[in-house]
């Protein structure tokens, strides 16, 4: 059976689309796949760039505090992660990491694999 060239452009069917994402993860390739991921992170420049301007700004913001005996650091510690979002280092940060990452794999290693899932599961060869 051939797939019509309209294939890629029909709407995705949410029912469809869990199916064939649970038939990824039940055979392990979704985990190969964050583990690659995971390992390749901390190589990429948008993760060191982020971890050194992260590392900056809790210094930064830690300077600025006056420790006391009584501190509550619950609190200190609340305050800077409200710091680190409002700066919008982690959003953007991350941002640029999933597109060094991951982008670089969705052509040659995700469409394949999944593209071969989809044929799969509807019974194609």
């Amino acid at each position: 059976m051939e797939v019509p060239p309209s294939f890629h452009q029909l709407p995705a069917d949410p029912k469809f689309v869990d199916q064939i994402v649970n038939q990824i993860k039940s055979q392990g390739t979704f985990d190969q796949w964050r583990r690659e991921c995971l390992a390749d992170v901390d190589t990429k420049p948008a993760y060191q760039n982020l971890t050194f301007r992260v590392d900056s700004a809790v210094a930064a913001f830690l300077g600025k505090q006056r420790w006391r005996p009584d501190m509550a650091k619950n609190q200190v510690r609340e305050n800077l992660r409200k710091h680190i979002l409002e700066l919008g280092l982690i959003d953007k940060g991350v941002d640029r990491i999933v597109q060094q990452v991951v982008q670089p794999k969705v052509l040659p290693v995700f469409h394949p694999a999944v593209e071969n899932a989809i044929y799969n599961f509807l019974g194609i060869q």
